[in-house]
């Protein structure tokens, strides 16, 4: 009750801005959410932005990821890779809460046709989760864990300090993540739909060495849920 009073009182000393064109009223103004980059034709599996609606990209096709199916609401381009980048480390929180809302308006429907069991946010190794102060995987789990009644559950750790990821190719960041997730001790995955959440979906190499884990321990199916979703490289 004291929060909600401070927070209505603050919005009225400072109305909130347009994240993307600083106009006062809204924290996303609706001529900037038309221009958001949504996906549109995807590949089935993975989320890959594809100029018609075939099935499957050929990545999917020649190397299959372990996870079943991506839930993306954006294409990584901008303004939305800029909020992004804003949101994880300039620990802007508004751009990953106002993301996360229109996510849930994108893929709801979705959800709501096949919840899963639990939702997993891809961890971080301690030293980065020190030097960041938060988690944002571990927010968007809980923001869509309580709009939509699931569980939240820390079920993976993070056991490798690996290098940043932004840069290497697909080969570089599978051997970067190997033995990077080891299933937490108390753990319970056996028979479960899971949903790994993530801000970004890039090679996929993260969600499916995460993904591995979890079905390898028993897991019946495990999806991802992301934000945004990168193109191919020079789309």
């Amino acid at each position: 009750m004291v929060y909600k009073w401070v927070n209505n009182s603050l919005n009225r000393l400072l109305p909130p801005r347009c994240l993307c064109c600083q106009q006062a009223g809204q924290q996303l103004c609706p001529d900037c959410e038309v221009e958001l980059p949504k996906l549109g034709t995807r590949c089935q599996r993975c989320a890959l932005p594809l100029p018609q609606s075939d099935r499957l990209c050929r990545h999917c096709l020649r190397r299959p990821p372990r996870f079943t199916r991506c839930l993306s609401a954006f294409s990584y381009r901008p303004p939305v890779d800029q909020l992004l980048l804003s949101y994880k480390h300039a620990g802007h929180m508004a751009n990953g809460r106002v993301l996360a809302q229109l996510w849930m308006s994108c893929c709801g429907d979705d959800v709501r046709r096949e919840p899963p069991d639990a939702l997993i946010p891809i961890p971080l190794h301690w030293r980065r989760r020190w030097q960041r102060r938060f988690n944002q995987s571990r927010l968007l789990a809980e923001q869509w864990g309580d709009a939509f009644g699931l569980v939240v559950t820390d079920a993976l750790q993070r056991r490798v300090h690996t290098a940043a990821q932004q840069g290497l190719t697909a080969a570089e960041r599978r051997r970067n993540l190997r033995r990077a997730f080891v299933l937490s001790p108390r753990a319970n995955v056996t028979g479960k739909h899971l949903a790994l959440v993530d801000d970004v979906l890039t090679t996929g190499a993260t969600a499916n060495a995460a993904a591995v884990i979890l079905l390898d321990a028993g897991a019946r199916r495990v999806d991802i849920w992301c934000l945004a979703r990168t193109p191919d490289p020079g789309q």
